[in-house]
């Protein structure tokens, strides 16, 4: 990964650690919409094979699936609803720049981001800044 660097004089300055966290956070997307796609729903009922027997003890393994899965999801809407303010006309390419590592501004220009660099580092600025406030 390249070197992000906050600058000092911008209103949307957030302290060197908060900003690191508030980066690798949100490069963690991928995995969490991967994780949310492979967790099934198992509230549809249980299926019994000969083989193996289910005693009821104290893990409900369907509550910690609903919980994982509420966990999962409250992440990935923290992540969107902070990208859909910072930039509400085209949230998906503020997406695209944060959560993927190795995505240049080039490539979001050329996909179409309505942004040039500038306005573009400066949205991306705010969009740490309140991410690293609310996670």
């Amino acid at each position: 990964m390249r070197a992000r660097v906050p600058v000092r004089n911008s209103p949307w300055y957030t302290d060197g650690p908060y900003y690191k966290a508030a980066v690798y956070w949100c490069l963690q997307y991928p995995l969490w919409k991967k994780e949310l796609s492979s967790l099934t729903d198992s509230s549809k009922g249980i299926r019994y094979d000969k083989d193996k027997v289910q005693t009821s003890g104290d893990f409900d393994s369907t509550a910690e699936l609903a919980m994982r899965r509420v966990e999962i999801e409250s992440k990935i809407n923290l992540l969107e609803s902070t990208a859909k303010l910072v930039m509400p006309e085209c949230p998906q390419y503020l997406i695209r720049g944060v959560t993927e590592d190795g995505v240049r501004i080039e490539d979001l220009i050329a996909a179409g981001m309505p942004y040039s660099k500038n306005p573009y580092l400066f949205k991306r600025q705010q969009f740490y800044h309140l991410i690293s406030k609310r996670i």
